[in-house]
């Protein structure tokens, strides 16, 4: 199922220590995560994290909370 909004955001908690965390809200409702921690070995999995119910209102709370829309 392809999603509906896709975000990412680069995290760090010290200089050298960063990861990428995306997410995807699917037309569904779900909202996956998944995070990369910059490491030579692969991504996670998918993880269901949740659910959304207004696309405008999350697209506007994501841009908010620093997130980089896809």
């Amino acid at each position: 199922m392809r999603p509906v909004l896709s975000a990412h955001q680069l995290r760090s908690i010290g200089p050298g220590q960063r990861w990428l965390v995306e997410l995807e809200l699917h037309p569904d409702g779900r909202v996956f995560e998944r995070i990369n921690p910059g490491t030579p070995e692969p991504r996670e999995d998918w993880k269901e994290i949740g659910r959304w119910t207004d696309l405008s209102h999350e697209r506007a709370r994501l841009a908010r909370d620093g997130w980089e829309l896809d």
